[in-house]
């Protein structure tokens, strides 16, 4: 099993263009295999994105753990063989995230900001399993191509005038199916979340008719 620890990172050192909703770290990894329960310490309060891979066909739930050491937020319950996804959690105010992982063989756990999420683009591209994207752009439409067998749900969080970091703001459910399918979103100016709660197998998704923000300005 192998750990490394959280470590603060520099907004500076993000690059153009870039943007966060909250404190930026460095990313926390975990190797294991099987059951096990994960503590991440030193994080800051608040959303975060949690990446779980894992080598096999059996069952692959995650949890978050409370003060109590029972399960709050259920946040995988897959059977897909070779689980792939990025899913949102929140850190609690006392900076530890606890993590119950179930599953039949080797995984890899990644603990990321927010701000380290995809971008969603023009240009298309291939997923599998839950994700957590960016739009950053100004109003937009998402093109989905769902191949999954399973339910579809995508939850969008539109954070413009949300200035508590510690907390993401109401989401809006914006496609809640079943089976393959394509669907096309309307989505507002960014920055937005575009949360792909559920989404067993692969899928793909891109940008259409994206017109130029008009506001200014990075967003912190």
């Amino acid at each position: 099993m192998t750990q490394v620890p959280p470590v603060a990172a520099p907004a500076a050192a993000a690059g153009p263009g870039w943007w966060s909703y909250g404190p930026v770290f460095e990313p926390y990894t975990q190797i294991g295999r099987d059951n096990d329960v994960i503590t991440v310490d030193g994080l800051p309060p608040g959303p975060v994105v949690v990446q779980l891979d894992v080598e096999g066909d059996g069952y692959t739930g995650m949890s978050v753990l409370n003060w109590r050491n029972k399960e709050k937020d259920f946040l995988v319950n897959s059977t897909e063989e070779d689980f792939r996804g990025r899913v949102l959690a929140k850190v609690p105010k006392n900076g530890t995230l606890r993590l119950k992982v179930e599953a039949e063989g080797p995984w890899r756990l990644e603990v990321s900001p927010l701000a380290a999420a995809r971008r969603l683009t023009e240009e298309e591209t291939d997923f599998r399993g839950p994700e957590v994207l960016l739009h950053t752009g100004g109003v937009a439409d998402l093109a989905i191509h769902y191949r999954g067998d399973e339910n579809l749900i995508v939850n969008v969080f539109e954070l413009h005038g949300h200035d508590d970091h510690t907390e993401l703001p109401e989401d809006e459910n914006v496609v809640n199916e079943i089976g393959k399918r394509r669907e096309t979103v309307p989505l507002p100016e960014g920055p937005l979340v575009v949360q792909f709660e559920m989404a067993d197998g692969p899928w793909r998704a891109h940008l259409k008719r994206v017109q130029p923000p008009t506001r200014q300005g990075r967003f912190r």
